[in-house]
């Protein structure tokens, strides 16, 4: 009896302690397998029944007050392939400390920004946003720069990136000054 009882605490402590630690989240990201090109250059992408080109259209910094910063990105994206396609795009900004702020599911609310549907030869221009929660980690932005991944990912499944479909610029301290 004093076994189970043992055993039964032992397994409460466990189980306590495994729900006591906050969970660890990592953006996705394309990974050090491809290489950041520079904000100015558009990003050829081919996966599948997709093919496409995204660009920068240009940035937007709006100071909330206390600290908080709204970094707007507004994408434009070419439908390249030969079928019709509605696209989600979740940015993903990380300092030169390694610190990031948006993802997929977090950016512009959790939503990513979304396309209209894209037939074949045409763009569309779309605006996601990434929030910057203090003026410590906003200024890591100013003086360092980022790395801008963006994941996509179709309408139909939001939440699931398109394989191999991802782009990497490198922004500049000027964009967030």
């Amino acid at each position: 009896m004093k076994r189970i009882a043992l055993l039964a605490l032992a397994f409460c402590l466990i189980l306590v302690a495994g729900c006591s630690t906050a969970p660890t989240v990592s953006p996705e990201t394309p990974g050090p397998s491809v290489p950041p090109v520079s904000y100015a250059q558009p990003s050829v992408l081919k996966s599948g029944n997709y093919s496409l080109i995204s660009s920068i259209d240009h940035f937007e910094v709006d100071a909330r007050g206390s600290g908080k910063y709204i970094v707007n990105i507004y994408y434009r994206v070419t439908n390249t392939g030969t079928e019709s396609n509605r696209l989600i795009l979740y940015s993903n900004l990380t300092d030169k400390s390694g610190l990031f702020h948006g993802g997929l599911g977090v950016s512009h609310g959790g939503s990513g920004a979304q396309t209209f549907i894209l037939d074949p030869n045409t763009t569309g221009i779309m605006r996601d946003y990434v929030t910057i929660d203090t003026e410590r980690d906003y200024s890591l932005l100013k003086k360092g720069g980022a790395i801008l991944d963006v994941v996509y990912a179709d309408q139909k499944a939001p939440l699931d990136p398109i394989a191999n479909l991802t782009s990497r610029w490198t922004l500049p301290p000027s964009i967030f000054s």
